[in-house]
């Protein structure tokens, strides 16, 4: 059985969501923290509970507001014949169109027969589970029995008890029915009748005390049948199947590293389920190595008879899957929106590349797209100059820096990025019309992303040079001279008509001086890798301490962009 369609109401974080599921196996949801991914796998896990006592609290309802009520509805497809008979749920089945990821209330024979389950939870903490249809609102019990069927499986940060046979475990699911109750029952008589072999050696001093306490009783006038002893209660130790655990050798599996146990569990989950299975994988990097991964994405891709829900926050997991597969959680004030990254109309921005070249982007909330790397460096250092200064970090806002490889690849970058829900702005030059044009400008701001380009077309090394003050100007020629390994002094020179002394600190500014310097530098590359970037701005940091530098259009438009990413 498979997914179809999912809602979800005032359950944590999640206030309101509607997803309508494509036909696929494999879902990884993306976003920043705190979007509701782990929620999303909760509440399918809820709604698919295998036992009676689903242990709920204030907190788990949206804002603690016990008045509105959880309302979780899963509708699954592929059905099992079973559920699709009238003395189960054939009554309550209705129909789902593929192709166009739309419910409708009739099962038809062009459509696929789909049955609706609601899980309600009202202030008294009590769950319902029913399966429900707009005929029939009411609905009927979804037993649980039937709840076990689907074969929903979690795997998360603690999952020591999927390792064992409790109910409704994987291990449970591919055992047999047999007796196991009686056999464990068996299993604490065998330990007392032990126990009672041995008395005279391991009970003495129990027994002592024992018959010091028949004397009492005696005394008292409290009946002494036969003779009083120390011995196990059977009702004190009926060992349970939650207490059957899954061992290697002596070794109990549940001491295995966590990565380790992850993987086994997801192995467990996919053997012997003749009707597939659900599984839930939350973080499905924690505790793997990046290699583990690449073998653990692998392994879940080649089964075909289950579906899986992943969430994940690493760049690794991210680069093993295929934009199809990655869908991007947003949630704005608890109106949760997915965004599939294979989207209609997102197919000629190369979104799989993107995936690639910009992974962290995915994982944030807001993204700059920067024309180049040269622009990624210079936020970088702009960053760490602004936590200098006690500001809140660009990361503390959601935000990723991803370098769009020049200015023809920025528009399409950033309408892709907006498209996918994310909050998007621009850093990028405005020297060169035939790769970033004015007209891309006013494209983009009518898109809702803000644009920042240095005025008078120019580069970020020409603005640079034309606004900062001299000492810093200085310090930048002579970082990329002494540090940097370029000659410095012998570039400028190229562009400046009158002679330049060697000792570069020595020079006296003049327009066309900071003119050449900014030619020279754009020219030679100073700093057009990343690295070289960020020394740069801290190089020249000081002059944001100068209020005539902070009125000039480099400084301007670098606290507008900051600007955005506090308050956006």
């Amino acid at each position: 059985m498979k997914i179809r369609r999912i809602t979800i109401k005032n359950f944590r974080g999640v206030k309101e969501l509607e997803w309508n599921l494509p036909t696929a196996d494999i879902f990884c949801l993306i976003g920043k923290g705190d979007s509701s991914k782990s929620t999303i796998l909760e509440a399918i896990r809820y709604a698919f509970y295998p036992q009676w006592n689903l242990t709920l609290s204030d907190s788990d309802f949206y804002q603690c507001k016990v008045e509105n009520y959880i309302a979780i509805e899963v509708t699954i497809g592929d059905l099992v014949e079973e559920f699709c008979s009238l003395n189960k749920y054939g009554n309550y089945l209705r129909g789902w169109d593929a192709a166009a990821q739309k419910l409708t209330d009739e099962p038809d024979d062009h459509l696929e027969n789909v049955l609706t389950v609601r899980l309600t939870v009202e202030k008294d903490f009590e769950p319902k589970w029913t399966a429900v249809c707009d005929r029939s609102p009411e609905g009927v019990p979804f037993k649980q029995a039937d709840r076990n069927k689907v074969s929903v499986g979690l795997i998360g940060a603690y999952s020591e008890k999927q390792l064992s046979w409790a109910t409704g475990t994987a291990l449970a699911n591919l055992t047999e029915a047999q007796s196991l109750n009686e056999l464990l029952a068996n299993a604490s008589r065998t330990a007392r009748t032990s126990l009672d072999a041995d008395r005279p050696l391991t009970l003495k001093n129990f027994d002592a005390a024992a018959a010091k306490s028949q004397e009492v009783a005696k005394l008292l006038g409290v009946p002494v049948v036969h003779t009083y002893k120390a011995h196990l209660d059977l009702t004190s130790i009926n060992l349970k199947v939650g207490g059957l655990t899954l061992h290697d050798g002596d070794m109990p599996l549940r001491q295995l590293g966590l990565g380790s146990r992850r993987m086994l569990l997801c192995g467990i989950q996919t053997v012997g389920l003749e009707d597939g299975h659900i599984t839930l994988f939350d973080e499905v990097e924690f505790g793997l190595e990046p290699h583990r991964i690449t073998r653990l994405i692998k392994h879940v891709r080649d089964d075909k008879r289950g579906q899986y829900f992943l969430t994940t926050h690493s760049p690794i997991v991210l680069r093993e899957l295929t934009v199809k597969e990655l869908h991007i959680v947003h949630n704005k004030g608890g109106v949760v929106q997915i965004i599939s990254a294979a989207k209609e109309g997102l197919e000629e921005y190369g979104m799989q590349g993107k995936i690639r070249s910009s992974t962290e982007a995915f994982l944030a909330k807001k993204v700059v797209v920067c024309e180049g790397a040269t622009e990624v460096g210079f936020l970088r250092g702009f960053d760490d100059h602004q936590v200098e200064n006690k500001k809140d970090s660009f990361s503390f806002h959601g935000v990723a820096l991803v370098d769009a490889g020049g200015g023809s690849k920025v528009r399409g970058m950033a309408k892709a990025f907006k498209s996918l829900g994310y909050d998007v702005s621009v850093l990028a030059d405005a020297d060169a019309e035939d790769q970033f044009s004015s007209a891309d400008v006013d494209e983009l701001e009518r898109f809702g992303i803000p644009v920042h380009v240095w005025t008078e077309r120019l580069s970020l090394e020409e603005r640079a040079f034309q606004d900062l003050p001299w000492a810093s100007v200085l310090a930048s020629v002579q970082l990329a001279q002494d540090e940097l390994g370029f000659s410095a002094h012998d570039q400028v020179r190229s562009k400046y008509p009158q002679g330049l002394d060697k000792n570069i600190s020595s020079w006296e500014e003049s327009s066309a001086l900071r003119n050449s310097i900014g030619a020279a530098a754009k020219k030679s590359g100073w700093f057009k890798r990343m690295t070289e970037g960020e020394l740069w701005f801290k190089t020249i940091s000081p002059a944001f301490q100068d209020a005539a530098f902070c009125k000039k259009n480099l400084a301007l438009e670098l606290n507008e962009l900051w600007g955005w990413a506090e308050h956006v």
